[in-house]
């Protein structure tokens, strides 16, 4: 589907869109490169923390530890923040070389698994050197609360219950530091009260900060994606405001040279209406009025999009009226192939009825323009029930043509950007489109249609009052 023609504005009374769509609130299976590279900085500063405490017990206190042992464990550390390092870098550079300030992302997974992996380092560290009667177990904690910070519960309870386990285990098995002899806590240490209270507690802290940490840091995305999305809707609103004001210059400025080319056509067609002028001549001046008439139609959706007196209102409308009106100012309408529920037919809801045809006939006729001449476009028509039981009235485009690229997926719905050719559209379809379902609390998505093609699915919340 290719983006293009400009199509009229948003004018009618706009109700108030609160909600935050419920796929944008999703937290991701994916976190920013740069949460990859805050992390690799993280643990720089634990490794060398580690190095420290290792030097600073053997060698300045004299207690006997495991060193080779200890100094493989951080070696492995090390090895993993090198790649943590490379990976983070390189996702951030190949971000940079792309537009609109485009940030990478690494899978979540890779940092529940680095997290994963450092809870296996830190309890292989306490094993070598004492085991839970180390107070150095209290940095399970740590671990625990980065993984809240950074990732979804789902890897902060995975990452609490590893720890959970970790604790338990050098409780029971250790190697020995003769400075931890006779702790309660130490693995030959009986199992009674003083040590099952202590994992107890261990676990039950555990689960308390896992929980909420990652409301928390749920809450606190949430709020920065809605931020975010604030930004780009007012950002939206003030470029359609410019393009409403351009919109309505131009209509005036045009109206009156139309409006002259008109009268002088009248007086045109009086004139040619006599035998000897040949029939050619008369079709093509016939085409002329016809143009000339579209022009004006054109012009004056551009003049109502724009938020002129004649600004449209949401009023009962019947939803065939809607896709008859469509389809009725197509160029080529015989290309579109309706499918249509029955109860869609049946069906009234307060929607803006020229608005709403307008947005739906630029998406159309990009379909159009993506495909062959001579390949149709399918356009069906259904309605749903959403999760909240509010009937949404869904319309799906799908064209003949050979697809989107990643770019074009990425760029779809910017202003003034297009694919088509110079001259055959301005890259403001979509924009305009996309404006006018998001007003009424709607949605439209693009994906790839199988084999080829392109799927556009427009979703539209239906109120009957």
């Amino acid at each position: 589907m290719e983006l293009g023609e400009f199509g009229s504005g948003m004018a009618f009374g706009r109700r108030s869109v609160v909600r935050v769509n419920q796929e944008r609130e999703t937290i991701g299976d994916e976190s920013d490169a740069s949460t990859a590279m805050w992390l690799a900085q993280l643990r720089w500063i634990a490794i060398a923390g580690q190095l420290i405490v290792i030097s600073f017990v053997s060698l300045v206190l004299g207690i006997p530890l495991a060193i080779p042992q200890l100094l493989a464990l951080v070696l492995l550390t090390i090895a993993s923040n090198v790649a943590l390092w490379a990976i983070a870098r390189r996702v951030i550079a190949k971000a940079s070389t792309q537009p609109n300030g485009y940030q990478g992302f690494v899978p979540n997974r890779l940092l529940g698994g680095v997290l994963l992996f450092d809870v296996a380092i830190l309890t292989g560290l306490l094993y070598f050197s004492g085991g839970a009667a180390n107070p150095f177990t209290l940095f399970y904690v740590a671990n625990i609360a980065v993984a809240g910070v950074v990732l979804s519960r789902f890897w902060a309870v995975l990452i609490s219950a590893a720890s959970v386990m970790g604790c338990f285990w050098l409780l029971h098995s250790a190697s020995p530091v003769s400075v931890f002899e006779g702790s309660p806590y130490e693995h030959r240490a009986a199992w009674g009260v003083t040590k099952w209270a202590f994992w107890i507690s261990f676990a039950t802290c555990s689960w308390v900060l896992t929980y909420f940490v990652s409301q928390l840091a749920t809450e606190v995305r949430l709020r920065d994606r809605r931020l975010a999305i604030a930004e780009k809707d007012k950002e939206r609103a003030q470029r359609l405001e410019a393009l409403a004001t351009l919109a309505a210059g131009a209509g005036h400025e045009l109206a009156s040279p139309l409006s002259t080319i008109a009268v002088i056509a009248g007086e045109l067609s009086r004139r040619l209406d006599k035998p000897e002028i040949p029939d050619k001549v008369k079709r093509d001046f016939g085409l002329i009025r016809e143009e000339l008439s579209r022009c004006k139609d054109i012009l004056h959706r551009m003049k109502s999009g724009a938020g002129e007196a004649a600004a449209e209102r949401l009023h009962p409308v019947a939803l065939k009226e809607i896709i008859d009106e469509t389809l009725s100012a197509m160029r080529e309408p015989h290309r579109v192939d309706l499918s249509m529920d029955k109860a869609v037919g049946d069906f009234k809801g307060m929607l803006p009825k020229q608005a709403l045809s307008q947005a739906l006939r630029n998406l159309l006729q990009n379909g159009l323009d993506a495909s062959e001449p001579t390949s149709h476009v399918s356009f069906s028509s259904t309605i749903l029930m959403d999760k909240q039981d509010q009937r949404v009235w869904q319309l799906q485009i799908l064209d003949a043509g050979s697809g989107l690229s990643d770019e074009v997926f990425r760029r779809i719905g910017e202003p003034f950007f297009t694919t088509k050719e110079v001259g055959k559209g301005m890259g403001m379809g979509v924009f305009l489109t996309r404006n006018v379902i998001q007003g009424l609390g709607g949605s439209i998505r693009f994906e790839r249609a199988i084999p080829s093609g392109t799927l556009c699915t427009v979703r539209v919340p239906i109120e009957t009052n």
